[in-house]
């Protein structure tokens, strides 16, 4: 793509504004001192902020640097590293290349200076510990899934060498010492050290020797004030001038003038007293000074002795920092990563719940849209005015340009993307005065580029054209349309236009395999755009009626329709119903959505219900069962009186005709019913049966209820009762009476199925679950104690909306996220189950979650 089309196309697509948000995401001054030169021209900048891959191997590698380093962060964060914030690291470092080549020349630094230089030395150092962590970390983790350690590796590998040298660091850090006003530190040398304490004592004797002599009542009486400073490095007294004296004769101070009062009135002396204290802290000033500057000239060398891996350092430093920018951003949009395909393969460009990136990233209300177009044919946009087509067209582009320079889509599953070489748009109005172009010249312009790269590379180049062939006349543009699109598409163009044409949107009946339609909905009813784009229809204009929406008056409409074609007139009327009723029909299965919704939630409140039912017939049996125990016990004590009664009658019987047998027996069966959970109790009479099968009405005379046999193993039959499911015996069942086999009390409520649509997606044939922007929380990034926080509030949120089956995006990482927020989930009374993601859904790095308040 020649550097003209190239800016033309990145101008129509507002590709700037993207940059721009990316370059606001940069951490260091370093970084936007190089990526945003005040010289460069905005094209280049762009390109610096978000260049742009041509092969698929350096997109691809590009995501996996992007992954790579979400994977470091997290882990980072999960095993409590300082530096697992890139920004506050990076925010420090400044270019430093000028200060480094000064070094280089044997220029001492100063200690501001000297600073700058540690920032990226610590900076880089911390950076290169944090990756080493995260690489050992990554392999003592069981769970940490083999691709990202490998990507991570990369990163590291491609990082090279950022740690400066040891020594380096280790002087800067004893020798720099940081506050509002930096210095070096006492540590510096031990020299400098003591002098800096010479200095201190001398001047403590001079202050003290002054105090003094400011408080001796001779020297007090020629002074205009009690006080003593500094001029010019020496400690002087405010003498007034008429007494001074140089022989210093009573009442009058002599010594040096070092200056004075505006007015003279004031001489600023030092005392002869002061004169030798005074020199003796100036030589310890002075020698502190000198061992200051040869410091600085030492550690100077040292910069200069490492400035070329240093400057490797600063490069490689700003080279993550832009890495980092791309992901803060490809998480403000919650973007996904995309599939990307080589232009040859076949692919088709799709996007699913695609938003618009920057109207996203600047907070608006954007209407996802599902798009897609097969590679080498053409997707003809058609619809009002103001409906969303130009958006919809943009979308596209940007997702395109996206992926090219390694950001994630703003979509809620991967997008498929062919890696287009070239990228020719023509959007907005191009005409200029001083150029000499027409609104129709300046679109004929980039028609030509457009025809141009489709015979050099045709199955390389996606054209989007906005409004092809407008500002002619009608009957002529609509034929030079069709004939540019048969064209591009016939040299193996990917084609993307919007248009009012009606004769463009009938080529997708006359060649369906090249051609599709779409079209932007409008809302007749409220008179006004939905801005969602349906696959698979043209679109009505409706001009007429958009100009009403917009105030036009009535008699200027109605002539307007008079003038109109019937024909024409019948088409646009037929093409607004068909998408009245497609928009009818839309909203009736929002409707039947919110009714399933609402039938679900009456569901769920009769099984919670009956749950309830349940857990206090449960309540009632566990009470029984334990009298039935105390019961055993009184029972146990009787059959041990009798026994003792019968070995002292020597009699196989007690005179109420029970044998020892028979009590060992009636215990035996006593204890078995207690421990099976039954409660005994007198049973009605019932009569045996032969046999039982699934599905079979019988008699459980132990409980005295009838029920329905649900299972049969062995000599246990499962039988469900009326709130309960127990399990017998064979031989304790009895026919049923004459009952109905299945009753409900009609209480005025909606009999439901027990079976919820949120079943479908567990279980081993679980099936896939779609994300929306109401059904996925994304907590990757957030410590465990933040992401259960906020999963909590989702599912809050989650059950208000009657969102029933929900996905939480944690991560791979360690699997420490992970691991929390399942534990988590198992303690949430509302959830009622949770499994891992599908390969399609994320795989491991996700955990999909059955909501049932």
């Amino acid at each position: 793509m020649n550097s003209s089309t190239e800016a033309s196309a990145l101008e129509h697509l507002e590709w700037s504004r993207l940059a721009q948000r990316v370059f606001e995401a940069l951490a260091s001054v370093a970084a936007t001192h190089r990526l945003g030169g005040e010289d460069e021209q905005q094209h280049a900048i762009d390109e610096a902020v978000l260049p742009r891959a041509r092969e698929v191997s350096e997109v691809r590698r590009a995501f996996g640097d992007l992954r790579a380093l979400e994977v470091t962060l997290e882990t980072a964060r999960e095993c409590g590293e300082v530096s697992a914030a890139l920004r506050p690291l990076l925010g420090v470092v400044l270019d430093v290349v000028p200060l480094l080549e000064r070094a280089q020349r044997s220029s001492p630094l100063d200690v501001e200076e000297l600073c700058a230089v540690h920032d990226l030395v610590v900076a880089a150092d911390e950076v290169a510990r944090l990756f080493a962590a995260v690489i050992t970390r990554l392999q003592d983790v069981v769970e940490a899934q083999e691709g990202d350690r490998d990507k991570v590796g990369r990163l590291q590998t491609r990082l090279g060498r950022l740690a400066p040298p040891a020594t380096l660091r280790h002087s800067l850090d004893r020798s720099l010492e940081r506050g509002s006003e930096p210095r070096l530190s006492d540590t510096a040398s031990p020299r400098l050290a003591e002098l800096r304490r010479r200095v201190k004592g001398t001047r403590q004797s001079l202050t003290s020797a002054a105090d003094r002599l400011v408080r001796k009542p001779d020297v007090a009486r020629a002074l205009a004030d009690s006080y003593w400073t500094d001029r010019q490095g020496r400690v002087v007294l405010p003498v007034r001038s008429d007494a001074f004296s140089r022989a210093g004769s009573q009442g009058t101070v002599s010594g040096i003038i070092h200056g004075s009062s505006k007015t003279g009135a004031t001489l600023f002396v030092e005392p002869q007293a002061l004169v030798e204290a005074g020199n003796a802290w100036r030589e310890a000033t002075v020698a502190v000074r000198a061992e200051e500057r040869r410091i600085l000239a030492e550690l100077s060398a040292s910069v200069g002795e490492g400035a070329e891996q240093l400057t490797e350092a600063l490069d490689r430093i700003v080279w993550l920092d832009g890495l980092h920018a791309r992901l803060a951003v490809s998480r403000q949009l919650c973007g996904v990563e995309p599939q990307v395909f080589e232009t040859g393969a076949g692919e088709r460009l799709e996007v699913r719940t695609a938003r618009h990136p920057v109207m996203a990233l600047e907070g608006l209300d954007v209407v996802p849209n599902d798009l897609h177009v097969e590679h080498g044919g053409a997707l003809i946009i058609s619809g009002p005015n103001a409906g969303g087509k130009t958006v919809a067209l943009k979308t596209l582009g940007l997702c395109v340009l996206m992926t090219q320079a390694g950001l994630r889509l703003p979509t809620s599953e991967p997008a498929s993307i062919p890696l287009f070489r070239h990228v020719v748009t023509d959007v907005g109005d191009d005409q200029s005065i001083v150029g000499g172009l027409s609104t129709f010249s300046a679109h004929m312009g980039h028609v030509r580029s457009a025809l141009e790269h489709a015979a050099a590379d045709g199955s390389g180049t996606l054209v989007l054209l906005d409004e092809v062939a407008v500002g002619t006349d009608p009957e002529q543009g609509a034929a030079l349309a069709e004939a540019l699109l048969r064209e591009l598409v016939e040299r193996g163009a990917t084609l993307v236009i919007t248009t009012h044409y009606e004769r463009l949107k009938l080529l997708a009946s006359e060649d369906a395999s090249r051609f599709a339609n779409a079209a932007v909905g409008f809302d007749f009813e409220a008179m006004r755009p939905t801005f969602t784009v349906r696959m698979g229809a043209p679109g009505a204009s409706s001009a007429l009626t958009v100009a009403r929406r917009l105030g036009l008056p009535d008699v200027v409409l109605d002539r307007a329709r008079s003038m109109l074609d019937d024909s024409r007139l019948q088409v646009d009327a037929l093409l607004r119903d068909v998408e009245a009723h497609r928009e009818s029909l839309a909203r009736e299965l929002r409707e039947a959505a919110r009714e399933r919704r609402a039938l679900e939630v009456l569901r769920e409140e009769l099984e919670l219900r009956e749950r309830r039912e349940e857990e206090t017939a449960a309540t009632k049996r566990a009470k029984a069962h334990a009298a039935a125990t105390a019961e055993l016990r009184d029972l146990e004590q009787e059959i041990k009186r009798r026994r003792k009664a019968l070995r002292r009658s020597e009699t196989s019987r007690d005179k109420d005709g029970v044998s020892d047998g028979d009590a060992r027996a009636f215990a035996r069966e006593a204890k078995e019913v207690v421990r099976g959970g039954k409660v005994p109790e007198v049973a009605r009479a019932a009569e045996a049966v032969p046999e039982v099968e699934v599905g079979d009405r019988v008699f459980v005379p132990t409980l005295g209820m009838d029920g329905e046999v649900l299972d049969i193993k062995g000599d246990k039959v499962r039988v469900q009762l009326p709130l309960a499911k127990v399990t017998v015996r064979r031989d304790e069942l009895g026919k049923a009476g004459a009952k109905p086999k299945r009753k409900q009390a009609n209480r005025g409520k909606i009999s439901l199925p027990r079976s919820s649509p949120a079943a479908k997606y567990f279980g081993t044939d679980a099936a896939r679950v779609e994300a929306r922007h109401d059904n996925v929380i994304d907590v990757r990034g957030s410590r465990a104690d933040e992401a259960l926080t906020q999963l909590e509030v989702f599912c809050d949120r989650a059950i208000a909306e009657d969102v029933d089956v929900v996905i939480v995006r944690h991560g791979h990482g360690s699997g420490a996220l992970r691991k929390a927020v399942r534990e988590h989930l198992a303690h949430l009374g509302y959830v009622k189950q949770h499994r891992g993601g599908l390969s399609v859904e994320g795989g491991d790095a996700v955990t999909v979650v059955w909501i049932n308040p």
